[in-house]
């Protein structure tokens, strides 16, 4: 259970950290509009391309389904995580069974331009190095200390975090759903592409996160000890992810409408109230 957690987190953050970078970097929304790109990639104001990052955990879950029979091969190497991202390159990348970009069937078989095929190659060379790095370093330290007893509070901390983690991860789809159904309300008159290339927007869905692990972290403690009840907390995660976003916006962009605003933060609190419900044990009085 641990490692598919640490497999979704360590994915969902690199894909979306190194793909922020790299659609800055190189410009993916003027590259998508190439001759030849556009009848192959979907323009970067496609709904479809703005729900992609918040997808990212069930692709996290599948990896982990993948890495499970070979985890302790990995882990109990000294250079692990070299031999997992040697496989993600030769077989997801370099080696695919299918003619994908940047592998030697792509260029063979599609009339994709060698340009296309070595532009892409820095992001997911990037981001499967870091996710294969960070993983196995991550599940090498509980690998190494259930062999060594670690303390039980200590265990528990690190529980308690990577549950306040992964349930702020997962809240990304809620603000995924919220997202599309603000674009339906005023009509899709949201410009996506801009707001996907904008770094400035895409970091408003960051400070989001950060904000909702440290709160779920601390709140998660007073429902354990039956001190909040499920009104008062989805109140509260309603009240933070409606006022964090809009209060990003007014500082850094524009501020959408406040019913907008509350329909942007209404699945992310749903999400994480079930979440906390689900994952800590109540007390009862």
């Amino acid at each position: 259970m641990l490692f598919s957690v640490k497999s979704i987190v360590v994915h969902t953050l690199t894909y979306f950290v190194t793909g922020l970078i790299m659609s800055n970097f190189f410009n993916y929304g003027q590259l998508f509009e190439q001759d030849i790109i556009k009848d192959f990639m979907r323009p970067i104001d496609s709904p479809y391309v703005f729900v992609g990052p918040f997808l990212q955990p069930l692709r996290g879950l599948l990896f982990a389904i993948g890495l499970w029979p070979i985890r302790n091969l990995i882990l109990e190497k000294k250079n692990g995580w070299l031999i997992l991202w040697s496989i993600m390159v030769i077989f997801g990348i370099l080696s695919t069974p299918a003619a994908a970009p940047c592998s030697i069937e792509g260029i063979l078989y599609t009339k994709l331009p060698i340009w296309y095929h070595l532009i892409g190659l820095p992001e997911i060379l990037l981001q499967t190095l870091i996710f294969s790095w960070v993983l196995v370093w991550w599940d090498k330290q509980e690998y190494l200390k259930l062999k060594i007893s670690m303390p039980q509070q200590t265990s528990q901390l690190v529980t308690e975090i990577i549950k306040a983690v992964m349930t702020g991860c997962f809240a990304y789809i809620g603000y995924a759903i919220g997202g599309l159904l603000s674009v339906a309300v005023v009509g899709f008159n949201i410009d996506m592409g801009a707001a996907a290339a904008d770094l400035r927007t895409q970091m408003m869905f960051v400070v989001a996160l950060v904000v909702n692990v440290i709160t779920v972290y601390f709140v998660s403690k007073l429902w354990s000890q039956g001190k909040l009840r499920i009104g008062t907390l989805f109140a509260l995660f309603l009240g933070i992810d409606t006022t964090v976003p809009w209060l990003y916006q007014l500082i850094f962009t524009s501020p959408s409408p406040w019913p907008l605003a509350l329909l942007l933060g209404l699945f992310p609190a749903v999400i994480i109230t079930l979440s906390i419900r689900l994952n800590h044990k109540r007390m009862i009085r």
